[in-house]
């Protein structure tokens, strides 16, 4: 095919980029916690009794205290705590239901107008805690404080303990975020005072899900010697939350089916160690820690970190025994050593058996182009990674000078990164805003990534927002298209920012997800 018939092709398939998106105007509102892992609580449901009351009759028959105890049980279990003990007064059938269900208690449910002014319900979960003979199902006490409702809450942690809780979300609520109108955002560092957690939580020996935020994880040398902590446990998740180094490691040892490990705005844990049999994820979610150290995960499948490290300590990422890992971002040259094996990864690293990680599929970057030293490393971090097949670099706007463009360092790279020339088939860059320096990596891609399939350049919001920014973008990839490309079939796509682009830590966390950079 002539050269000519090739530019031609180029600039066709430049005419078909996505028109940008119309900015959505964000509303201000600081992301909330999601439910999974940490369910916010639902508006109350209307009142079974009056629901009742105003239902018409039909025939009169009872046809609902006919149906199977197994259904009617699974009925109640489903209903907000207090309608569900309410049950117990419709009829004779009712009387015994809801002591017999698996109890669902979410402490949001029983707040009352009083709640606004302080008063917090800790004496009704302490009630239904010591009342109801199990097993609990679910138990949410997001409005709870042990620094003022300590002793109305009574022992339960004893009973969450021996009457078999699966699924337990704990915030020990400081009373600026008491009233139900002001839940605690997920990007809230709680400064406060943080209180011991009760040692009997480490005896929940029946849980499966374990969101904890602002409080002390208590010393797991309480449970049994030789033990597991948690044997059933597939989640764990901790809040603005501080735990001691060897109870984590502690429990990563001792919980055989832990799945998911995510540590969110954290920053008292200086040494993270993943040691684990089961673990397949891991997020490590704002925060600053001296060290990550991937020791032996023969079975995790992502590593997902966001906001990690800084400029007066940028974080040590160890990449060990993970032989399965194939989702790992964002790394940032700036402020993450990175080292595999014995290997630290510098700007002078060349890529050998003992410093690559073969698994890794799906890859996220953040690098500051217009600073020569980052995009420089940047390319040292690609050859460590030979088999990447998706690629996202989010184009950083930090506080570092960039001292010029530095548009030529792409022209000086080796074009032999495996990854760029022979595995790579997609490429976002977030972030774009069509920078010379931005617009050097682009072009590098294009005439050295063989297997490129798909180029997404998402704008921000403020590029997205100018008409003459927007198009001087497109002036840029279209005479970009005249140029030689080593994908002939590429597709390029310019794209506007999206109407939601809050990433949140469920998601990162969510193994169904196939990339959860998207």
């Amino acid at each position: 095919m002539s050269r000519k018939s090739n530019s031609t092709r180029r600039e066709r398939q430049i005419c078909k980029f996505l028109p940008p998106c119309r900015p959505h105007r964000h509303r201000g509102n600081p992301e909330r916690v999601p439910r999974r892992p940490f369910p916010q609580p639902t508006p109350p449901a209307p009142n079974l009794s009056s629901a009742v009351a105003a239902t018409p009759a039909a025939d009169g028959v009872d046809r609902i205290s006919a149906l199977p105890n197994g259904l009617l049980l699974d009925v109640v279990s489903r209903l907000p705590v207090h309608d569900a003990a309410r049950t117990a007064v419709l009829a004779s059938r009712w009387r015994s239901l809801w002591r017999a269900a698996p109890l669902v208690l979410h402490d949001f449910d029983l707040l009352t107008p009083d709640c606004d002014r302080g008063e917090l319900p800790e004496a009704a979960v302490g009630r239904i805690l010591a009342d109801h003979p199990g097993p609990f199902r679910d138990v949410n006490l997001s409005h709870c404080s042990l620094a003022t409702g300590g002793r109305a809450l009574g022992d339960w942690g004893r009973h969450l303990a021996a009457k078999g809780v699966q699924d337990l979300v704990y915030l020990d609520n400081p009373p600026l975020y008491a009233s139900s109108s002001r839940p605690l955002p997920s990007d809230t560092l709680w400064c406060g005072p943080l209180h011991r957690l009760p040692a009997d939580i480490v005896r929940c020996a029946s849980l499966r899900r374990l969101f904890l935020a602002t409080c002390v994880f208590p010393d797991t040398t309480s449970a049994p010697r030789g033990a597991d902590v948690f044997p059933h446990l597939k989640e764990f998740s901790m809040l603005s939350g501080t735990m001691r180094e060897h109870n984590l490691e502690h429990i990563l040892a001792c919980s055989p089916e832990l799945e998911t490990l995510a540590l969110i705005i954290n920053n008292r844990t200086n040494h993270i160690r993943i040691r684990s049999q089961s673990l397949k994820c891991m997020v490590l979610w704002v925060g600053v820690a001296k060290e990550l150290a991937v020791v032996d995960a023969p079975h995790l499948e992502r590593l997902i970190l966001r906001e990690t490290g800084g400029d007066a300590r940028p974080m040590i990422l160890k990449i060990g025994g993970a032989p399965e890992l194939r989702v790992l971002g964002r790394l940032n040259p700036r402020f993450h050593t990175l080292q595999i094996g014995n290997t630290i990864i510098n700007a002078q690293t060349k890529a050998s058996p003992s410093c690559i990680v073969p698994s890794v599929k799906i890859l996220a970057l953040e690098v500051n182009f217009g600073v020569s030293k980052n995009a420089s490393k940047l390319t040292s971090f690609l050859r460590c990674f030979p088999n990447v097949e998706t690629l996202h670099i989010v184009s950083s706007r930090d506080s570092e000078a960039s001292g010029g463009h530095h548009a030529r360092v792409w022209q000086q790279v080796d074009p032999s990164i495996k990854c760029v020339k022979s595995h790579v088939n997609n490429i976002i860059i977030h972030e774009y805003q069509g920078e010379q320096s931005e617009f050097g990596f682009v072009k590098f891609i294009a005439k050295h990534a063989r297997k490129l399939q798909f180029l997404a350049l998402i704008l921000t919001e403020v590029i997205s927002a100018s008409e003459g920014e927007v198009h001087k973008v497109n002036c840029q990839l279209r005479a970009l298209a005249t140029g030689s490309w080593a994908a002939d079939e590429c597709q390029v796509f310019l794209m506007g920012p999206k109407s939601d682009n809050t990433w949140s830590f469920a998601k990162a966390s969510d193994l169904s997800v196939e990339d959860p950079f998207l």
